[in-house]
């Protein structure tokens, strides 16, 4: 109920100001009616696509100050939300999050090529997706499972970055940004149309490079095998350098991403506060698409594409149980390196010549590399060790279909997707959507969809001689969803309200051990004499939730002024051998509302923008039953506009009524600990940001 008494009072607000605006039979319901394609690869608006979906535009980022892909989504999008973890926010949906899954249960998309690497499936939320801000024309959240057309990951939703075309993007653009506690962002860009023959289109170039120093961050002290943990964190740092280029012309379009993040990772392994603890993801990726008309009412797609990913980690421990035997001091070393490429070509034909029955027909292969290596250096010899390592590759097949039919009394979508790969075999993703014009302004939409996860090759063969072993056998998680949504139009205000349902089979989680499998695995030398605490990833729990997502949307006054709501109410269960628990860190119930209105002229935008989420169990403790973290409203107001001779500027105050994340920390989270309760992650409660950009 605090969640609600935080939202509702601005929602009097914003239904005030439409209702005594101009009529609203105007044509601002068509206006503000989303255009999306991630659904069905095709071009349709969001109450016909098979998915419950949420836009948000550059202009919105820019009228609200957002800075990052992780704040966007928290407060402009429905059902799904990012919680503030150790190094960088976990992502969840409709009340499932799972902690530790490096965003593997999203898949992000920039501009329809998949960023999700196979090593772990890792995709970032905040400045480490290394995505230039500037770029970005709108983003789609597609919720629910999306494997009928994407295979593996599309569990929790898809979330589609697409970026500026040049026509839209000319000229050269500079922005620089501070924030406090310290940080920074500076970025150019430039976007050119051309045109050749009768072949138009443009090149569009951005650069950008972030940078974090802060905030300091206090942690509670716990001993720690003769070692003082906690304190003041004063190393805190995030290096942010990216780029993107695309080319658009006529029917080709291609796109390339060069990315670095390196952060400090002080609070999460390894000595507190050490600044040589740090870890490192690197990026490059290409994509090329290509289209043509045949005769027929056929089209042809054909794409290509190939990415490099590593990563690395440097984490120095004093403590020497931590260590190999022998080693007093000593720097854990792991690195994963990926590469991959594929094409994909898919064949549609327009049957009637009006996009009403349209078939959609494709096939993808990928060919995936993978090396993984884990080294122990002594800090007192400088000697490493090499603990373990695999190097594995995997060869993935797929092909899809999809039927689209629009009629006047109803529209239908429905399709399959088969995946095959060697490793894990054949996973088949089906779905359907109905979607029937009830009344007037009204439609009522039906979904059944399936996805699956294929294990990453980490959780497949990575072992440490010091706790992990191997895993020995690993399913593909799967999910099944039913939604049913009810959508209201009254001329520029959209109502949605969805129920849905959803069961997930064989999720992949670390499990203790069992002592048989410790002594045979110390007895050949897998694991370090005396090795305690010890798991691997199996195939070990389900979860269940059903619940409910709403949200409004409208503008008013020629655009001038928006507004939208969004609340989302779950129950999910996580269950296993020993019956069912709530899952860690993972809201059950949370939303927001914003509301925005450009003053006109020379004069600024005005911008608030509220989120609010409940308490919910704490993660990484061994606290039975878990604390519970305490709910937290976050609010954001911002200003931007104009200030002449192509300048113009963004304020935005950032404020947070909880200091404290859903993650527990500290070396010891035992009751035992020896301080009587569980410390979490602290995090920031203020923050204030303020820029200028110049377009010419």
């Amino acid at each position: 109920m605090r969640l609600l008494r935080s939202i509702l009072p601005l929602l009097p607000l914003a239904a005030a100001l439409p209702a005594a605006a101009e009529d609203l039979s105007d044509l601002a319901g068509l206006l503000n009616e989303p255009v999306v394609t991630t659904a069905s690869k095709e071009a349709e608006t969001a109450g016909l696509a098979p998915a419950m979906t949420s836009v948000f535009t550059a202009d919105d980022l820019r009228r609200h100050g957002f800075d990052s892909l992780h704040d966007a989504i928290n407060f402009l999008a429905m059902g799904m939300l990012t919680e503030p973890a150790y190094a960088t926010p976990e992502i969840g949906a409709r009340g499932v999050l799972l902690t530790g899954d490096y965003g593997n249960h999203v898949l992000l998309l920039l501009d329809g090529h998949a960023v999700n690497e196979p090593w772990d499936g890792t995709a970032y939320y905040d400045w480490t997706a290394a995505i230039p801000l500037d770029v970005v024309d709108h983003v789609e959240v597609i919720l629910g499972p999306g494997s009928v057309l994407y295979g593996s990951s599309a569990m929790l939703g898809v979330i589609n970055v697409i970026t500026k075309r040049a026509r839209d993007w000319a000229g050269l653009h500079l922005e620089g940004e501070g924030a406090f506690p310290v940080g920074g962002r500076a970025s150019v860009g430039y976007g050119a149309p051309l045109a050749l023959g009768d072949r138009a289109g443009g090149v569009t170039v951005a650069l950008e490079y972030v940078q974090q120093r802060g905030p300091r961050l206090s942690y509670e002290r716990q001993p720690y095998d003769g070692v003082d943990w906690g304190g003041d964190a004063t190393h805190r740092r995030l290096d942010v350098p990216s780029g993107f280029a695309r080319l658009v012309l006529g029917d080709l379009d291609v796109g390339v991403r060069a990315a670095l993040s390196r952060r400090a990772a002080t609070q999460i392994l390894g000595d507190f506060d050490d600044p040589d603890n740090v870890e490192r993801d690197r990026w490059l990726s290409a994509d090329a698409r290509w289209g043509a008309r045949l005769p027929g009412a056929l089209r042809l797609g054909a794409r290509v594409y190939g990415d490099l990913y590593d990563y690395f980690a440097h984490q120095p421990w004093t403590a020497a149980v931590d260590c190999l035997e022998g080693q007093d001091r000593c720097a854990y070393r792991a690195n994963g390196a990926s590469r991959w490429f594929g094409g994909e070509l898919s064949l549609s034909r327009d049957w009637l010549g009006d996009g009403r029955l349209v078939t959609l027909l494709g096939a993808e292969g990928r060919r995936v590399q993978v090396r993984s290596t884990v080294d122990y250096r002594d800090l007192d010899t400088g000697a490493d060790t090499r603990a373990s390592g695999f190097t594995r590759g995997s060869t993935i097949a797929a092909a899809y279909l999809q039927q689209t039919l629009h009629l006047r009394r109803f529209s239908a979508n429905a399709g399959v997707r088969f995946d095959h790969d060697p490793a894990l075999g054949s996973h088949l993703s089906p779905r359907a959507a109905l979607v029937v014009p009830a009344w007037r302004g009204g439609t009522v939409k039906a979904i059944y969809s399936e996805a699956f996860r294929a294990p990453s090759f980490y959780e497949r063969f990575y072992s440490d001689p010091t706790e992990q072993l191997q895993a020995e056998d690993l399913r593909p998680e799967t999910v099944r969803s039913l939604e049913a949504i009810v959508e209201q139009r009254l001329g520029a205000q959209r109502f949605r309200l969805g129920g849905f349902r959803t069961w997930w089979r064989d999720l992949v989680l670390t499990v203790p051990a069992t002592d048989a499998q410790v002594a045979e695995a110390i007895d050949d030398g897998r694991l370090i004499p005396g090795a305690t605490g010890v798991y691997l990833y199996a195939n070990a729990s389900r979860v269940e939730s059903w619940g409910v997502n709403a949200d409004w949307e409208g503008t008013g006054h020629g655009q001038r002024l928006r507004y939208g709501a969004s609340i989302t109410a779950a129950r999910a269960r996580a269950v296993d051998e020993s019956g069912e628990a709530k899952l860690p860190a993972a809201a059950q119930l949370f939303g927001n509302a914003r509301v925005s209105y450009d003053l006109g002229g020379r004069l600024p935008t005005l911008a608030l923008a509220v989120r609010a989420v409940a308490s919910r169990p704490v993660a990484g403790t061994d606290y039975d039953p878990p604390p519970t973290a305490p709910g937290v409203v976050q609010a954001r107001v911002a200003v931007s506009g104009p200030a002449g001779h192509g300048l113009s500027y963004r304020l935005a105050l950032d404020w947070a009524s909880a200091d404290r994340t859903a993650y527990a920390v500290g070396p010891d989270r035992s009751p035992e600990n020896g301080l009587g309760r569980q410390p979490l992650q602290p995090m920031a409660t203020f923050r204030a940001m303020a820029g200028l950009r110049w377009d010419r």
